[in-house]
């Protein structure tokens, strides 16, 4: 048996996400500048999210917004200036979502000119402070990540399944007691490089494991 997450490069056990949304509000030189921060599983809900800010505050001259989505080593990063000068928007968003470490959410900021140009300098500590505000108003959760796998076996290898779940920090979700025993598990990354073959090797290769694809 083959266990091809031996050969996979280390993936993360939880990532920092957005558990709402949350907002702030800053004002520099009279010019004010809303910020929403908001949950994106993907680019699709990230869109959405900026769309609706755009509709809402249709009036406002600039909406910028800054994404990151994916729980690789190499996440989905995208930010926008929406007419802002090159780098003093959507950079400073973004930079304010890396400094928490956060995934799969989204930032946007409208702003509202006061009269009084801040200068490239001023645009960036604004942007990037109000976001940092709508960032901060928001709840924070860390989600876990991991793999599933299908495992089937004699019923009297039922406490040897537990005790290598339990060690590798792994749990039953689904459990069926036929003729034989199936049980579909989740284990964090950390646990799941070589679960198929210590299981292998600790059942004298009674049990049959394969890995659930991720919906």
């Amino acid at each position: 048996m083959t266990d091809q997450s031996t050969f996979e490069p280390a993936l993360p056990d939880s990532v920092r996400v957005l558990a709402g949304p949350g907002q702030g509000e800053l004002t520099e030189q009279r010019s004010r500048f809303l910020a929403f921060a908001f949950p994106a599983p993907d680019e699709t809900a990230a869109r959405e999210a900026i769309a609706g800010v755009a509709r809402r505050y249709h009036d406002a001259r600039h909406a910028c917004s800054a994404w990151r989505l994916g729980h690789g080593p190499h996440p989905l990063e995208h930010r926008n200036d929406d007419g802002e000068p090159s780098g003093t928007a959507g950079e400073p968003l973004l930079a304010a979502i890396r400094k928490r470490e956060l995934t799969d959410c989204v930032v946007v900021v409208v702003r509202y000119f006061g009269g009084v140009k801040l200068g490239t300098g001023g645009l960036a500590r604004a942007y990037g402070g109000a976001a940092a505000l709508a960032l901060d108003a928001a709840p924070v959760a860390d989600l876990p990540l991991g793999r599933r796998f299908r495992l089937r076996f004699p019923y009297p290898l039922r406490r040897v399944i537990e005790h290598l779940l339990h060690a590798r920090g792994g749990r039953s979700d689904a459990e069926d007691y036929a003729v034989e025993v199936t049980w579909e598990v989740w284990l964090p990354h950390s646990g799941s490089r070589g679960f198929t073959a210590a299981v292998f090797e600790a059942t004298a290769g009674a049990v049959t494991a394969e890995e659930i694809p991720q919906a």
